[in-house]
C-alpha cells in the first residue's frame, strides 16, 4: 500500500481532489435559471424575419445577455417573429438594464452635417486596453466629472472616406502662443438616430432646450438644438398645444414615408389622437433625469469636435502625399461620477461588440421564472448518482465475487463527480438540467470504464492462470486502449453541438466532455492502479 500511495498518478489524485475540495467550499457552484430561477423575455420583433435573420437576432441577443455575465442566457427563435430568451437574473435593475440593451437596434453612426462618415459595421476592433485610452478618468474633481473614453479600429476603407469627408472641415480662427488656433466642426455619434419617425416636441420642452450640451447633464458647452435636428434626415415638428392646419397637412403626407412618431411628454393626448388616427404608431420619449430630452430620444451618444491634426489642416489637397488618414480613432464623453461614466462606456461598448440587430423588437415582456421545480431535481439526481455507483459496486461484487475491487469504483466514481465538480467552479460554469444529465451520463459512462479494466485484469483467471505484473500492465493497456476509442467517440458526438447551435444541450455536452477527460486522465488510472495491485497482491499470496 505504501508503494502504491508513492506513485505520482495517485499523488497528484489526492492533490486534485484537495483543491476542489476548496474551491468548492469557497467559491461554489453557479446554477443556471433551472435551479436558481431568473427572467424570461418574450421578444416580438417588428415583422416577420427570414431564418438566417432571426438566427442573427437570436446571437446578438445572446451577445448582449452575456455581457452582463448572465452567461446561463438560453435564447430561442420561435416562428419566425418571436424570440424567447431565459437567464439567471431575478434583481429587478438588472433585468431592466437587459430589457433596455436589447431594445436598442443598434445602429451606431458617426455623422457630420447629416451625412454619415462611418457606421457600427465600419469598426474591426474595440480596443479594451487602459494603455490606449479605454476606460474612465477623473477630470473636474470639484463638480466630480468623468470621462469615459473608448477606442476602436476603423476599417481602411472607412478611415480613407472619414479623412476625405472631414478634410478642411476647420475654420482659423488666429494665433494663441504663437500657434494658429482653428474653430472645427462637431461630429455626432449616434445609436439608433431616428430614420423612420417624425419628431414632435412641445414648445415648453423646445424653449427649455433651446441649447443643449454637447455633453449629456453637464451644462460646459452648448450648441443650439437646430443644430442638432441638422443633423437627422426626418422632419421635425414644434407644437404649442394643438396642431395647427399647416402641420396637419405637413404631417398627413410625412406619413407616406414614415410610419412612426416620436412624441415629448408635453405633447397633449387631443395631437396624439390625430396622428394615431392618420395611422401614425405613436411612441412617447419621457425625459431621463436631468439628461436632456434631445440627448436621450435622439440617440445622441456624444459630440465630438474634430481636431485640425486629424482633418489635415496643414496639407493643401487630398492628392497630397502628406496627406493622412487615421484608423485607431475614439469616442469619448463626459458625465457626473465614476458609475455613470462605466455605465456609459459599457453601453455603447456592448452595441459595438454585438452589432446591431437587422429588425427592430417591437414589445418585450417579462416573467419570472420559478426555481422550485430544478432544485428538486437536484436533490433527485444526487441520490440517482449515489444510487448508480452503489448498484454497479453490488453487481460487479455479484459478478466476479471480489469485494475488494468492488469497493474502490465507490471511491473512485465519487472522486470523479466531485473533480467534475470543482471543474465546474472553478470556470464557473452555470448549471442547468442538462448538465446534471450530462454528470449522471459521465457517472454511467466511469461505471463502464471500470467494468473493462476489472474484465481485462481477470481474464484468464477462471482458468487457473495465475497472472503476472507484465501480464496485469498488458491488460491494462488493452483497457485502456478500449477506453480511449469510446472517449474519441463520445468527443466526436458531442463537439459538434457546440458548432449547431444546440443551446439548450450545450451544459450536457461541456459535463460529460470534461467528465471524460478527468476520467481517461485521473481517475481511471488510479482505479487501475488500485485494481492492479489488489490482483497482484491476491495472485502471490
Amino acid at each position: 500500500m505504501r508503494k502504491l500511495i508513492k506513485k505520482p498518478i495517485f499523488i497528484f489524485w489526492i492533490i486534485l481532489l484537495l483543491i476542489a475540495i476548496i474551491f468548492l467550499a469557497t467559491k461554489g457552484l453557479s446554477f443556471g435559471v433551472d435551479f436558481s430561477g431568473g427572467t424570461a423575455f418574450q421578444i416580438v420583433l417588428e415583422h416577420p424575419v427570414s431564418s438566417d435573420q432571426l438566427n442573427q437576432v437570436k446571437q446578438i441577443i445572446e451577445k448582449r445577455i452575456d455581457k452582463f455575465g448572465s452567461k446561463d442566457a438560453k435564447v430561442t427563435p420561435s416562428g419566425s417573429q418571436y424570440i424567447l430568451a431565459q437567464f439567471a437574473e431575478s434583481d429587478s435593475e438588472e433585468v431592466t438594464k437587459i430589457k433596455d440593451t436589447i431594445l436598442r437596434q443598434g445602429n451606431f453612426e458617426a455623422v457630420l452635417n447629416s451625412e454619415v462618415l462611418f457606421s457600427g459595421n465600419d469598426i474591426k476592433t474595440i480596443f479594451k486596453d487602459p494603455s490606449k485610452g479605454y476606460g474612465s478618468r477623473l477630470i473636474d474633481r470639484t463638480n466630480n466629472v468623468y470621462q469615459w473614453t473608448l477606442p476602436f479600429l476603423l476599417s481602411p476603407e472607412a478611415s480613407q472616406r472619414f479623412a476625405e469627408m472631414i478634410f478642411h472641415k476647420c475654420v482659423p480662427t488666429g494665433y494663441g502662443d504663437g500657434q494658429q488656433e482653428y474653430d472645427c466642426e462637431k461630429t455626432y455619434f449616434f445609436i439608433d438616430r431616428p430614420k423612420d419617425q417624425i419628431i414632435l416636441i412641445d414648445s415648453t420642452l423646445y424653449f427649455e432646450e433651446k441649447k443643449v450640451p454637447t455633453t449629456p447633464e453637464l451644462a460646459s458647452d452648448f450648441i443650439p438644438i437646430e443644430e442638432l435636428f441638422d443633423q437627422l434626415t426626418v422632419p421635425h415638428y414644434v407644437i404649442d398645444q394643438n396642431l395647427d392646419s399647416e402641420q396637419l397637412v405637413n404631417i398627413t403626407s410625412d406619413f407616406n414615408t414614415y410610419k412612426k412618431a416620436i412624441v415629448s411628454p408635453g405633447i397633449s393626448e387631443s395631437v396624439k389622437e390625430q396622428l394615431e388616427e392618420i395611422g401614425y404608431v405613436v411612441t412617447v420619449k419621457e425625459k431621463e433625469g436631468d439628461t436632456f430630452w434631445m440627448w436621450s430620444s435622439l440617440g445622441l451618444e456624444s459630440v465630438i469636435s474634430i481636431t485640425p491634426g486629424v482633418a489635415n489642416m496643414d496639407v493643401p489637397t487630398i492628392d497630397s502625399p502628406r496627406f493622412e488618414t487615421f484608423t485607431q480613432l475614439t469616442i469619448s464623453g463626459q458625465a457626473t461620477g465614476s458609475e455613470e461614466a462605466k455605465k456609459r462606456l459599457d453601453d455603447i461598448d456592448i452595441i459595438l461588440v454585438s452589432g446591431s440587430l437587422p429588425v427592430p423588437i417591437e414589445s418585450i415582456s417579462t416573467e419570472s421564472i420559478s426555481p422550485y421545480l430544478g432544485r428538486d431535481f437536484l436533490k433527485t439526481s444526487l441520490w440517482i448518482g449515489i444510487f448508480a455507483l452503489l448498484t454497479v459496486a453490488v453487481v460487479l461484487f455479484i459478478r466476479y465475487k471480489y469485494l475488494k475491487l468492488s469497493l474502490p469504483i465507490l471511491l473512485t466514481g465519487a472522486s470523479e463527480i466531485l473533480l467534475l465538480l470543482g471543474v465546474l467552479s472553478v470556470i464557473s460554469f452555470r448549471l442547468d438540467l442538462a448538465a446534471v444529465a450530462g454528470i449522471l451520463a459521465t457517472i454511467g459512462v466511469g461505471m463502464d470504464d471500470n467494468i473493462i479494466i476489472i474484465d481485462e485484469l481477470l481474464r484468464g483467471r477462471k482458468k487457473g492462470v495465475k497472472e503476472h505484473n507484465d501480464s496485469l500492465m498488458k491488460k491494462t493497456k488493452n483497457a485502456f486502449f478500449i477506453m480511449f476509442a469510446a472517449a474519441a467517440t463520445l468527443a466526436a458526438t458531442m463537439i459538434p453541438i457546440f458548432g449547431l447551435g444546440l443551446g439548450k444541450l450545450t451544459g450536457f455536452a461541456v459535463t460529460i466532455l470534461i467528465g471524460a477527460a478527468i476520467g481517461i486522465l485521473i481517475t481511471r488510472p488510479v482505479y487501475a492502479l488500485i485494481a492492479r495491485k489488489i490482483i497482484s497482491s491476491d495472485s502471490s499470496d
